[in-house]
């Protein structure tokens, strides 16, 4: 079960790309991949059913995953892999034997537009614009976002994903090496605060990891979904932090409900109710 970029993120690279355009514009990206790829793929599904992201970027070098709906916990299921070499101006799907890729007919100009408006900096080096993400983070309304269904504007200017490597040496060598997805959370007190994602594999899971300059303080795991329950989370803008468990699919109800609270020291501190001292 490769899930989305989540049930939590990846949007990332798309989202990255595009910030150093116009994060306005990270819809508009995404369709233009799909235009770009989904045409062009040997397929009996119906193209309007093939969704697309980048999944990762080594120096120009991308892999776009390809997935539709389905009905299980993640919500989609890859179909193939595609991959861009902008530096070659080519595509190559590699969904059947990735050592004996088939070069896909890409429309040259279409091509030369996409990597102009939505990968440009990324590929020239120029430098990253880090966004934080704005609190209070609702998991619900960024799923939607991840999934395509939340509004644009919203989308584009509360959520900003990032891949891993948007992370500075000394802190990422502090975060857990199967981690994929980035998103920075404003500072609070001292505190940096990072959550950090792994979306693609079998199991998603989400942790907040708290910094002193360059020093891991405190992390608490706030998302998981594993096929059989789902934890989803909420943060609040002085860091309440909200979980809730579900056993199957995100439709179903909630079984368990916790917060805790991130304090002054970098801990997180269990709140056994919603109390005072935990707003």
């Amino acid at each position: 079960m490769r899930s989305s970029s989540i049930l939590f993120a990846l949007v990332a690279l798309i989202s990255v790309a595009c910030e150093a355009t116009d994060r306005s514009d990270i819809s508009a990206c995404q369709a233009d991949l799909a235009g770009l790829i989904v045409p062009n793929i040997k397929t009996e599904m119906n193209n309007k059913d093939i969704s697309v992201e980048l999944a990762e970027n080594d120096s120009g070098v991308y892999k776009v995953r390809m997935f539709v709906a389905s009905d299980n916990p993640g919500k989609q299921v890859s179909i193939g892999w595609v991959v861009l070499d902008t530096n070659k101006g080519i595509a190559y799907d590699i969904t059947k034997d990735d050592e004996h890729p088939e070069k896909l007919n890409i429309d040259a100009n279409k091509y030369k537009n996409f990597s102009e408006k939505c990968l440009g900096r990324v590929n020239n080096g120029g430098a990253q614009v880090i966004v934080d993400t704005k609190l209070p983070f609702v998991f619900d309304k960024y799923y939607q976002c991840v999934v395509g269904s939340g509004k644009k504007d919203e989308c584009g200017d509360r959520f900003h994903a990032y891949p891993d490597n948007a992370v500075g040496g000394e802190l990422r060598g502090q975060i857990d090496p199967s981690m994929d997805t980035i998103l920075f959370m404003p500072s609070i007190y001292d505190l940096k605060v990072i959550l950090a994602g792994r979306a693609e594999a079998d199991v998603n899971i989400y942790y907040l990891y708290v910094f002193r300059d360059v020093k891991l303080i405190s992390k608490e795991m706030v998302g998981k979904m594993d096929g059989e329950s789902i934890l989803t989370f909420d943060i609040s803008k002085n860091y309440l932090i909200t979980t809730y468990e579900r056993k199957g699919a995100m439709s179903s109800k909630i079984s368990n409900v916790n917060h805790f609270k991130l304090s002054e020291n970098g801990d997180f501190v269990v709140c056994q109710k919603l109390n005072p001292e935990c707003k």
